[in-house]
């Protein structure tokens, strides 16, 4: 029997960053020598360069100041513990920065696999990894708090599911509608 892939984003599903974008653009704007409209899209269209090597550094130095600050949020554990099928962290954060967030609160154990931006570059291509590495699963579910990301999973066929704490959405009650969801299609 097929099982589901449960995909997690970090900043705003799992924790909440507080990165000061603001630094962030300003020192990267500086660096490429024009204003960066949208840091995820730009790392994701120079992965591969110095751009992004440079680009990524000053994002990770924000990211580490904040990350043992950052808070597990209290669905998360609970999820991830008990979710029937893989469990997978796909984000835009360092390797380094999700590391020390995973060994904080020992997410490990309950993860097959944490993605980072700095082996992928793009949301697109870490859900491409996933689904290769899961081939023999078909229901893939990425839950996020970036609308951009819709398009990405349609063409992939992966189901979407926009995330927002500041709406309340709640992990547990979202990780149920999936397990509904995916037991009528199975």
């Amino acid at each position: 029997m097929k099982k589901t892939v449960l995909i997690l984003d970090l900043d705003g599903v799992i924790t909440d960053l507080d990165i000061d974008w603001r630094l962030v653009y300003k020192r990267t704007s500086e660096i490429v020598g024009h204003n960066i409209e949208d840091m995820i899209i730009f790392l994701e269209d120079c992965y591969g360069t110095e751009m992004f090597d440079l680009s990524s550094k000053i994002l990770e130095e924000q990211e580490l100041k904040v990350i043992l600050k950052a808070q597990l949020f209290d669905d998360v554990k609970p999820v991830i513990k008990s979710f029937k099928g893989p469990v997978y962290i796909a984000s835009m954060q360092s390797e380094k920065a999700l590391n020390i967030f995973l060994d904080k609160y020992n997410l490990r154990p309950y993860l097959r696999e944490a993605l980072s931006r700095d082996n992928f570059g793009a949301k697109k291509r870490q859900l491409k990894y996933i689904i290769e590495k899961e081939s023999d699963n078909n229901n893939f579910v990425l839950v996020d708090n970036r609308q951009e990301y819709s398009d990405d999973c349609n063409y992939l066929n992966v189901l979407f599911i926009l995330f927002d704490r500041k709406r309340r959405d709640n992990l547990i009650k979202i990780v149920k509608k999936i397990n509904d969801i995916t037991q009528k299609t199975a």
